[in-house]
């Protein structure tokens, strides 16, 4: 008949021949109405199933035969592939491009790309609302309630179980943690739900309620499950604000644009899926740019780790559905009858799809607007993407069971055949392009296989710090100070200070910090000479391995260095009781000395120690809290050199990110008070080049690799090495000081009560090159022998 479109179902009525291409069958033809441009032929076989297009002014001569495939050559395939899996190949394709060119990335998140492309989203997400079928949805309200309920309310209390597993990094963790408080996707929820025959008004409706009530919501969500349980506060009225600045007021603004301008309307109705592509664009910028920014941090998490966290998005998501599902039955059991809402398959499978699935863009804006509270920003997200895309990958798997099942039993839905058809086919396309990909010619894998093992090596090499320069080796800088030889046959050079040995009442080891010498940590007394005679102390200063002219040991760890003193002492005849004084990088030396060599001490001054987060001791909240406190830069430098100590020398010479804020000595690593004695401290030190005489990864890198690294003993659980008050252990700190959080050595205080606790008000990191601090150091050392 003239005008009409049908879809036609051919059965085969007798199948001879094992090859599908040498068989004669006749087939009995089944038509449906379509409604489209084409018809849909589905033959039958009983091994194969696949679809024909037929024009409908093709004559049975004009049929396009795709065969197994599906398509008449590999390139139609691809182009149908992308066609229809636009929005995860778009996700994909950022996270691949902001690997390989970060230069891009950057620069795009320098001008703040990110935040306009997720206002362009909401723009033509409001530009593609539109109006109709608004009486499903009323009539479906129960089912939209719950919906709503579900996505903002209960699931959300997953992130509480999500917080307790234990994964490194543990952005990964914490972001998974955040997605889970997100209202519902805005495209690939309703996307599916129209695929599958739902109550598409019904998925808009909730989609759009639940992310304008989501900006209200979230912000308290984040606040009430994330950062209660790892100590950090959201601001609260900062992200609504920006929630509403770029979501609900782009989201506004493209509905009124619909609305208000003629034909506006028609032209986006027209070309709905021009204007889904954009939105895949600008949602493929936000995995871009978050991991151009991260590049360097993601390449050394390990794959099984990221595949862990993979997973742990397809399970979150699994969990998530069977959530629904079970929600859905409870209420339709409940209701008692087929007619009621809850019962209608089209409102359970909107239901269903759209209360199951998370969004990415307002997790991004999240994200951004946070700051770092939570950690590297690429790192929340990453695993985020993942999760998309996984939902979008499992729900379409479902849908596709769906549509199968449906047309095996012939029954008639309310579902667009030809839509269906491209799900199948899609299959079919893809085992193609795999074979290909799998099967293709020895000479791309034995290429690739050469680009690897290059790039290999190169990284390698980057990875490596050139050899150091010894002191007094040829071609080393000169010996200008005593050195003792120790038993492994480096040197250690030390310098003598205050009365001479045999007329000492008391002699003190005194451990410089990080990026200092045996000179410069002796500039503390030169000003109170007065109370070193008054004490009768020797005070004995050295460079500690790698630093001056000590000799590098690159296995250096808490204990070899405890040992490297007591040998310090055993070669200068110190008696079998010493002090021991360490300020900053000094002091951690320090707990080295309490745990290894405690039957040597006769007391121990501990001076703004450096604290490693990682010690177990710590509470989860509190040392998260206080390593957040550290400018971004510097948490990366901790974390390499934690969890990757074998890229320290890179990381802290590259020239793509900021390395270490304490090498380059920014300003914001000191308090008020550490900027008014910085000037002070330099006119008395040697300066930078006398530390690092013998090399930068020997000294400066090694101290963050022991310093930050997994040590073998918690200083948290050492005993009392003075139980009959002997000695004295005592610990100063200031509580401003920026780089080493007070909060963490008052929980050491607390955990430790023998340790002696001084906490300095108004005194930053610096405050022992405060004459009158130092002084009384000292006194409080050797109390009564003034």
């Amino acid at each position: 008949m003239a005008g009409t479109i049908q879809t036609m179902i051919l059965t085969p009525r007798s199948t001879q021949t094992p090859s599908f291409r040498h068989q004669h069958l006749n087939f009995t033809a089944t038509r449906i109405p379509a409604y489209s441009n084409r018809s849909v032929l589905f033959i039958r076989n009983r091994s194969i199933s696949f679809p024909l297009r037929i024009r409908a002014n093709q004559g049975p001569g004009q049929i396009d035969d795709n065969g197994s495939g599906g398509a008449k050559t590999l390139g139609k395939s691809l182009l149908n592939f992308v066609d229809n899996n636009f929005l995860p190949l778009a996700l994909i394709g950022g996270v691949v491009l902001g690997l390989a060119n970060p230069a891009l990335g950057c620069l795009a998140d320098k001008y703040y790309l990110s935040k306009f492309s997720t206002i362009a989203i909401f723009i033509t997400s409001g530009l593609t609302l539109r109006n109709g079928e608004i009486g499903d949805a009323i009539e479906a309200w129960p089912v939209g309630i719950l919906g709503i309920c579900s996505i903002l309310l209960f699931t959300p209390y997953l992130s509480k179980i999500i917080l307790q597993i234990q994964l490194q990094p543990q952005e990964f963790v914490t972001g998974l943690a955040i997605f889970c408080c997100m209202p519902t996707t805005l495209s690939s929820g309703v996307a599916l739900t129209q695929l599958a025959g739902g109550n598409s008004a019904l998925a808009l409706a909730m989609t759009v309620i639940s992310n304008l009530l989501g900006i209200l919501i979230v912000p308290f969500s984040i606040s009430k499950f994330i950062a209660a349980g790892i100590g950090v506060s959201v601001p609260t009225k900062e992200l609504f604000r920006s929630l509403v600045i770029t979501l609900l007021i782009p989201l506004i603004l493209g509905k009124v644009f619909r609305e208000s301008l003629k034909g506006l309307a028609d032209y986006v109705d027209r070309n709905r899926k021009l204007f889904s592509k954009m939105n895949a664009i600008f949602l493929s910028l936000a995995p871009f740019i978050q991991v151009s920014r991260s590049r360097s941090m993601l390449l050394m998490v390990k794959p099984s780790v990221f595949l862990v966290a993979v997973g742990m998005g397809v399970i979150l998501h699994l969990v998530l559905l069977s959530f629904n599902v079970f929600a859905i039955q409870g209420f339709s059991m409940v209701s008692g009858t087929n007619q009621l809402a809850f019962a209608k398959k089209k409102n359970a499978t909107a239901y269903v799809l759209v209360a199951s699935q998370k969004t990415l863009p307002v997790m991004v804006a999240v994200v951004e607007q946070l700051g770092g509270a939570f950690g590297e920003s690429g790192l929340l997200v990453l695993p985020c993407v993942a999760a998309h895309l996984n939902q979008i990958i499992v729900d379409s798997f479902f849908v596709n069971f769906w549509l199968r099942k449906d047309l095996a039993s012939k029954s008639a839905k309310s579902f667009d055949l030809c839509t269906s058809s491209k799900m199948i086919i899609f299959s079919n396309f893809t085992a193609q392009i795999v074979k290909k990909i799998f099967f293709f010619p020895g000479m791309i894998k034995e290429i690739t296989v050469v680009l690897c093992l290059g790039l290999a090596v190169w990284a390698y090499q980057a990875t490596q710090p050139p050899p150091p320069k010894l002191c007094g080796a040829p071609g080393g800088p000169p010996v200008t100070a005593p050195r003792i030889k120790l038993r492994d046959g480096r040197h250690l050079s030390y310098k003598e200070h205050g009365v001479p040995r045999e007329k000492a009442k008391a002699n003190i080891i005194l451990i410089h910090g990080f990026g200092s010498t045996k000179h410069d940590i002796m500039s503390m007394t030169d000003p109170i000479p007065h109370v070193v005679e008054e004490l009768q102390l020797y005070i004995v200063s050295f460079d500690r391995p790698g630093y001056g002219e000590s000799d590098p040991d690159l296995k250096r760890t808490p204990k070899s260095i405890a040992l490297d003193i007591e040998e310090l002492a055993d070669h200068l005849g110190l008696g079998s009781k010493f002090h021991v004084m360490g300020f900053s990088m000094g002091g951690q030396v320090v707990w080295g000395c309490l745990k290894y060599i405690p039957h040597r001490l006769a007391g121990a001054t501990l001076m703004a120690p450096v604290v490693n987060y990682w010690w177990p001791g710590f509470p989860a909240n509190l040392s998260t809290e206080a390593y957040y406190r550290q400018i971004p830069q510097e948490q990366w430098v901790l974390r390499v050199a934690h969890h990757a100590p074998w890229l320290t020398y890179w990381w802290n010479t590259q020239k793509l990110f900021p390395a270490s804020s304490v090498i380059a000595r920014k300003p914001e690593i000191f308090s008020r008070q550490d900027l008014e004695l910085v000037s002070l401290v330099a006119e008395k030190s040697k300066g930078r080049p006398q530390a690092t005489l013998q090399g930068e990864f020997e000294s400066l890198h090694q101290d963050y690799i022991v310093g930050f690294g997994k040590w073998e003993f918690d200083p948290m659980e050492l005993e009392n090495p003075f139980p009959n008050n002997e000695g004295s252990i005592h610990l100063w700190q200031g509580d401003e000081d920026v780089l080493v959080p007070a909060s963490l050595q008052r929980y050491i205080a607390q955990r430790l009560p023998w340790i002696n606790y001084h906490e300095l008000p108004g005194a930053g990191h610096l405050f022992p090159a405060i004459p009158q601090n130092f002084e009384q150091i000292l006194k409080a050392l050797f109390p009564g022998k003034e």
